[in-house]
This record gives C-alpha cells, structure tokens and sequence, in this order.
C-alpha cells in the first residue's frame, strides 16, 4: 500500500538526508554573504510595499521634527478637523479620518483627558455632541501648526509644485 501523497516514498525519503548533509557541508550556500546586495524581487512594484514604506519615512521625520511623545498625526489631524469645524460630530470625526466609532471615541477621550477638546451636547439634538477645542488645544494646534509646516516644506522639498500637486492627487485617488 502506497503512502498518503502517492509517488516513491523511498526515493523522497532518501534523497532529503542528502540535501541536509551537503547544506551542513557547505554553509555559504545557505547562508548570504555580508554586505551583499538583497534582491527585492517584485516588492519595489508593489503598491503597497511602497506606501508602507513611504508612511515609515513620514512617519520617522514627523518624529523627528515634533517629536515621539507629542500630538501624534492622527491626533493632529482630528485637531485640525476640529479647529477648522467647530461643533463637528464625532461621527464626521470619524468619518474622515476613516476611523470606526470606537477609534475615535478612544482618541476623543484622550484629548480631552489632555485638557485639548471638549465635548458639548447639542441643543437641538441632545443625542449629538459637538466637539471644539479648549483654549489649551488652541494654543497646543497652533504650535503644532508652526512644525508641521516646517515638516511639510522637507517633505515636499523632494518635489517640483506641478509634482507634489499630482502626487496628492494619486494619494486621494486611494481613498476617496
């Protein structure tokens, strides 16, 4: 009787002690030499190996600039929603940030604890909550405002203008 996955079990069983005993004989085979050039194979044509990689180098220079234990991006973003729409929903938050619920109501949470926003139940609809800023989170967006545009003006330095213009253009193709 033939074992489960058929062919010559002999031969396979065999043949796999050899392969073994010639890699423990020849480790430079197995083994990359230091220094050597990697080859990427198809990840510099993928999209999203390079995003990735892209929001890593942003993501290290936005560190760099502001700082690792400051207002992170995402947080920065909801401000800047927030600065710019008084009163805004969190839901709306939410949704243009492409954050679910609960994500933003996290991060809602942590802002207020910073003493950045406060939320304000509506007057015609008590269900809803309007949020703003303090005048701490005022003050903290504007400061942040002034790096940002230093950390937007490095970026960007890599690009002629009709470039930038058509590079964001591609990126708000991915996700609108």
């Amino acid at each position: 009787m033939e074992p489960a996955g058929g062919g010559n079990s002999t031969r396979t069983r065999r043949a796999a002690p050899v392969k073994r005993a010639e890699r423990s004989e020849r480790p430079e085979r197995a083994e990359r030499a230091a220094g050597a050039k990697v080859d990427l194979g198809v990840l510099p044509k993928l999209l999203g190996y390079n995003l990735r990689r892209a929001n890593q180098a942003s993501w290290r220079t936005y560190v760099s600039f502001i700082g690792e234990h400051k207002i992170r991006p995402g947080l920065f973003s909801l401000m800047c929603l927030v600065r710019f729409n008084a009163g805004i929903a969190q839901i709306e938050l939410g949704t243009h940030l492409g954050v679910d619920k609960a994500s933003i109501v996290a991060l809602l949470d942590r802002l207020e604890r910073a003493g950045l926003i406060e939320r304000r139940r509506s007057i015609r609809d008590r269900r809803r909550q309007g949020i703003s800023l303090t005048e701490a989170g005022a003050a903290e967006f504007e400061s942040l405002m002034v790096q940002v545009r230093q950390l937007e003006r490095h970026m960007a330095s890599r690009f002629t203008k009709p470039e930038l213009e058509q590079f964001l253009g591609y990126l708000h193709r991915m996700y609108e």
